[in-house]
């Protein structure tokens, strides 16, 4: 009996694990936010810290209205789940895994290609600050203390909200997703529609 090469390779290393079928969740729509109905105010140059308060303030208001997005994104997928047998072990924390974690790569790709670098940070922080705020604060509705160390705030929200949530098991489905700007999935859907 010859030694056959495929055998013994095999054999040292044991079967090779089959590949996962890929789930394409629901896209990600991501609306624009800089035309929300707020301008940063025009103040004088020495009013460096009202001008720093106001940045941040509409960049908390910027990442509420992200954490809207991203949150009808979760229902939309965990309404996708409870339909598919396949994957009825996932839950919520395993899409927030795939947002803040671990993307798949046409995501971070698209991402990096509009520019955003820090996205799962980004996401990460809306989703912390959209477990308080159902809509964008106004300024009646939140601290000024909050205001200035809102990032803080975010990223503690976030890993709270992320701990209340089952672990993920890793490995244990293959997903993917796009992400669209609206307009440009308007523009997607009226060529599919042939519009």
């Amino acid at each position: 009996m010859g030694d056959n090469g495929f055998v013994l390779q095999l054999a040292s290393t044991g079967p090779t694990p089959l590949p996962q079928p890929q789930h394409e969740l629901p896209p990600l729509i991501l609306h624009p936010i800089a035309d929300q109905g707020e301008a940063l105010q025009v103040g004088t140059a020495s009013d460096t810290e009202g001008r720093q308060a106001e940045v941040r303030r509409l960049e908390m208001k910027m990442l509420c209205c992200l954490g809207k997005d991203l949150k009808r994104w979760l229902e939309q997928c965990l309404e996708f789940v409870s339909a598919n047998p396949d994957l009825q072990d996932l839950h919520e924390g395993h899409l927030m895994d795939l947002l803040v974690q671990d993307p798949p790569e046409n995501v971070a790709s698209k991402m990096q290609k509009w520019g955003v670098s820090e996205f799962r940070s980004i996401f990460a922080r809306a989703l912390g600050l959209s477990a308080v705020f159902p809509n964008p604060p106004g300024t009646d509705n939140v601290t000024e203390i909050f205001v200035h160390d809102f990032a803080l705030y975010a990223d503690a929200l976030y890993r709270a909200r992320r701990r209340t949530l089952p672990a993920a098991v890793a490995g244990s489905h293959s997903l993917r997703f796009e992400v669209y700007a609206s307009g440009e999935y308007a523009r997607l859907l009226e060529q599919s529609w042939g519009l």
